[in-house]
């Protein structure tokens, strides 16, 4: 199913506290335990389309990035509690700008009645981009969409349900209630990674922004290119899509620590981390620096692939190297590979990433 935006008039919407909804409407109304539960929901795209009156014209990729910022940076969900003595609490499910190439990208901001965040719950299992209560799906088709993946602006995307969403925020509530929410969920104060190599403390410094395109190969039996497939992904924040848990935000510039062990035999250092991210996806890093130089030819490591299904976890390993080029005034990872464990000289690469930057 092709969903199309309709253009609708929306009023200006100002950011919400705890006590301001603006902008919200009222979508639903239950008790939790003895707690009376108002929710209130402000559909995004009404936003934009307040603040971009050409939105609907724009670029399918432009929408979506629009969109993507947006709930990173916003409120969706407002669930206000009331107790018996007309004491309240708000939780507000935000987005948070910090989780970059994660799907659960959401916090909830546990606010008191006086309007002050008393906690905030930073591993929040939900994310998504397009919600049930958003105007385009309260429809007869749009309503039809609701559960299910669909094509809006060029994207397979699952339209993700209320009531998922309401069953998320509804288990932490009872856990704030009872005063057992753990402690690895609550968000802490973050200490900055202090880099290891002249790359990490340059390209921070430098880049704006990151486009990259992502090739897919397959090959014949004479190793010839049978199938390649592409696609665009962009970000605006580097440090944290390279301190994510992503593989792609990890590979195609990782951020090692001053922490980590070097160990050096001429323009050769091998590093062990001490960050999980890294251990998770690389190991056996080598690093090649450039003759005479500060700056990195390349990065070789094992790439650790990851899988799920119902039997469990299991992993394999395939070749990683990460190459180095001129961009201003830095040596920067340029392309990524990553190869099977037979092809040592990558000459039959299974993913190529190719970086390109736009610097401040």
């Amino acid at each position: 199913m092709k969903l199309t935006l309709s253009l609708f008039l929306a009023f200006i919407i100002y950011g919400a506290s705890a006590q301001d909804l603006t902008g919200f409407t009222q979508v639903d109304k239950f008790k939790i335990d003895k707690f009376a539960t108002t929710v209130y929901f402000k559909d995004p795209l009404k936003v934009l389309i307040s603040q971009y009156p050409d939105f609907d014209s724009k670029d399918n990729q432009i929408k979506y990035e629009l969109l993507s910022a947006y709930l990173r940076q916003n409120t969706l969900y407002i669930f206000k509690t009331t107790a018996k003595d007309g004491g309240t609490k708000y939780y507000e499910l935000t987005g948070n700008p910090k989780k970059l190439r994660t799907k659960n990208y959401f916090k909830i901001d546990i606010f008191s009645s006086a309007g002050t965040i008393e906690k905030t719950v930073d591993k929040v299992n939900a994310g998504g981009s397009f919600f049930e209560h958003m105007a385009i799906f309260q429809t007869q088709e749009g309503k039809e969409a609701v559960g299910k993946g669909v094509q809006i602006w060029g994207y397979f995307v699952l339209v993700e349900r209320y009531e998922g969403l309401k069953k998320v925020v509804t288990n932490l509530i009872k856990m704030d209630v009872e005063n057992t929410l753990p402690d690895e969920m609550m968000a802490k104060e973050e200490k900055l990674i202090e880099p290891l190599f002249a790359y990490q403390s340059c390209g921070l410094k430098t880049v704006k922004k990151r486009e990259f395109t992502i090739t897919v190969y397959q090959y014949d039996s004479l190793r010839h290119v049978k199938n390649k497939y592409s696609r665009t992904e962009k970000d605006a924040d580097l440090y944290y899509s390279s301190i994510s848990n992503d593989l792609g935000g990890v590979t195609a510039f990782p951020f090692f620590s001053a922490t980590d062990r070097k160990d050096t035999n001429g323009n050769i250092i091998n590093v062990t981390s001490s960050l999980s991210n890294i251990n998770h996806y690389l190991k056996d890093i080598r690093v090649t620096m450039r003759p005479n130089s500060n700056d990195i030819e390349n990065i070789e490591a094992k790439l650790i692939i990851h899988s799920y299904s119902a039997k469990g976890q299991s992993s394999y390993d395939e070749l990683y190297l990460l190459q180095f080029g001129k961009v201003g005034d830095c040596w920067l990872p340029k392309t990524v590979k990553y190869s099977p464990l037979e092809d040592i000289k990558f000459e039959t690469p299974r993913i190529v990433t190719e970086i390109n930057y736009v610097l401040k």
